[in-house]
């Protein structure tokens, strides 16, 4: 854990007419990302800090539950608030599975399988894979691990007569695309995928090791193989406090 820090570099304008809390939160962000407060370092107590700004507990309060909620600082119970692990970035723009975007950004990824199971697939499932109503398909449920840290929460759904004995496979191992292109000649190449904010729910917050009420981000894809089929329908709940995507547009010319 790193050490102490100098009090004089918790600085806010007293004149200035933009709201004390916001100064402080806008203050401490800035020093954590010229990482003047590096990953993992302990925090002042928020009446200590209180004390450096010039101002009450409850304003500093304000302003470091704001960059809690935001995942730039972590508390620990009976013990104190950190400057959290920085975001993982994952890189958009092509097709490829979770580990291998993991992989990409310098971090461990690790998988856990919940459920893998037969059932008839949902409306939006059938009508996504291009499926009669009620059709079966492998229901695969995986916890989805950054360096060991939950980060995503990851349903996919197959047609089971496409990929038959897929429940004979350790997907905590296995990599579902190399699979798929390995034993069925299926390459995934093409997939459609929608983002939306979504608050997590109970069981989402508890499955991902999240504080109440965290924000996340729900990802549908629609992945296709390399004759155009969609083989796979995925729904994917990540942690909006501990992830962030890039993609890289470019207008054709």
């Amino acid at each position: 854990m790193p050490g102490k820090v100098a009090v004089d570099i918790f600085t806010i304008d007293s004149t200035s007419v933009i709201p004390i809390y916001h100064q402080i939160k806008q203050n401490l962000r800035e020093l954590i990302e010229n990482e003047v407060l590096p990953a993992g370092q302990l925090l002042p107590s928020e009446r200590d800090l209180g004390e450096y700004y010039g101002v009450n507990r409850l304003t500093v309060r304000q302003a470091v539950t704001e960059l809690v909620s935001e995942g730039i600082l972590r508390r620990q119970r009976g013990v104190g608030t950190f400057v959290a692990t920085p975001k993982l970035t994952q890189i958009m723009g092509r097709v490829t599975g979770f580990s291998e975007r993991i992989r990409e950004v310098g971090r461990k990824p690790s998988s856990r399988v919940i459920s893998l199971e037969v059932v008839p697939a949902p409306t939006v499932v059938a009508r996504s894979l291009k499926q009669e109503p009620a059709t079966l398909v492998y229901k695969l449920v995986r916890l989805r691990c950054a360096d060991d840290e939950p980060v995503m929460l990851e349903t996919a759904y197959l047609p089971q007569a496409r990929f038959p004995n897929l429940k004979q496979v350790d997907f905590s191992e296995e990599s579902l695309y190399q699979v798929l292109a390995q034993k069925f000649n299926c390459r995934i190449v093409e997939a459609d995928e929608t983002l939306e904010p979504v608050i997590m729910t109970d069981y989402e917050v508890e499955m991902l090791e999240a504080e109440p009420v965290t924000p996340g981000l729900l990802i549908e894809t629609v992945a296709y193989n390399q004759n155009g089929v969609a083989v796979e329908f995925g729904k994917s709940v990540v942690r909006g406090d501990k992830s962030r995507f890039y993609y890289r547009i470019k207008t054709k010319v």
